[in-house]
């Protein structure tokens, strides 16, 4: 028997995911580490979702529903599932992502003989939309694991890395009032950068979640700043944005209020001063404003960027021979 807390929960947001929703849920329903929930927040699907998550709630008492009575975009949905789970430890997965049987056994563990981590995942596997190896991606988390708050910022907000960390297993007390989601490009990578500044982050070298490539990913579909903030937040459609800009805000309000020893916070104000001059950081900034007289810009520009320099990290494209 569970106690009625149980000791993980993972949030699933959703917005008509009838086409990978089922796999993702059952990867969680079959892992080692049965000591958990599954919070599947529905942002008012109008597919099939409900009736697959209806299905499964009713043969498997772990899984809990929501459902939003409008789209409220994908910030306020994420931050919704947060907000319900009961477990020590939260983790959220991508409606088109999965776990194999062993994740959370593995990174539970590792937080349990880690009290000073706040963070743990394991490198990913990309995988195509028919669940197809792609490769395997090494984020640098490790690189972040280390006693230095300064140097454990420096190694979220100066590499460049995509930001796959974000779907790791967190400790839910890290968790409280922190960013969480926020409703802007680049959220993912502040709540990583600020859950850096809280404790160590932990990476295990073996795969064990599965992340999707697929032309529906947001990245894909939404190429301008005012596509991407409508899907990141419904009730800021239309307004004036610069993500670039935001990002850097908000690194700095964290550096402000985090409680850092005050040698800490000086270096952190140095890796501040850095991040203008590395990963097009100040080019971005500029293009922000120029995208508001041209929207797709930004678009635009992130393709000349990949054809001259290739793809991000952790962006694969093309299957790999294997």
């Amino acid at each position: 028997m569970h106690s009625s807390s149980p000791r993980v929960s993972v949030g699933i947001p959703v917005y008509n995911g009838e086409n990978y929703l089922e796999e993702a849920m059952r990867s969680v329903l079959a892992q080692s580490f049965d000591d958990l929930e599954l919070i599947v927040s529905d942002n008012a699907s109008t597919d099939r979702t409900p009736e697959i998550v209806g299905d499964l709630a009713a043969s498997d008492p772990r899984v809990r529903c929501l459902r939003n009575e409008r789209n409220l975009g994908a910030a306020p949905n994420y931050n919704r599932a947060w907000a319900a789970a009961r477990g020590t430890y939260f983790k959220w997965l991508a409606h088109d992502d999965r776990m194999l049987p062993g994740y959370l056994e593995a990174t539970v563990a590792a937080l349990e003989a880690a009290p000073d981590a706040v963070l743990c995942n394991t490198v990913v596997e990309y995988i195509d939309g028919a669940g197809r190896h792609i490769g395997v991606y090494d984020s640098g988390l490790r690189s972040a694991d280390r006693r230095s708050p300064a140097e454990r910022f420096a190694a979220m907000i100066l590499r460049s890395h995509s930001c796959v960390d974000f779907f790791g297993l967190v400790r839910r007390s890290a968790m409280e009032n922190s960013l969480l989601h926020g409703p802007f490009h680049g959220a993912d990578r502040a709540f990583l950068a600020q859950m850096a500044l809280r404790g160590r982050l932990i990476q295990l070298d073996r795969p064990l979640v599965q992340m999707r490539e697929h032309e529906s990913r947001y990245t894909r579909r939404h190429a301008s700043l005012v596509e991407r903030m409508r899907w990141h937040d419904a009730s800021r459609a239309g307004r004036l944005v610069f993500p670039t800009w935001r990002l850097y805000a908000e690194y700095v309000k964290m550096v402000r209020q985090e409680p850092l020893p005050v040698g800490e916070r000086l270096r952190c104000w140095s890796v501040l001063a850095r991040w203008w001059f590395v990963n097009w950081n100040a080019v971005r900034a500029g293009v922000d404003i120029a995208a508001v007289a041209a929207p797709r810009l930004v678009g635009f520009a992130e393709r000349v960027k990949t054809r001259m320099f290739g793809a991000a990290p952790g962006h694969l494209h093309q299957p790999h021979s294997h």
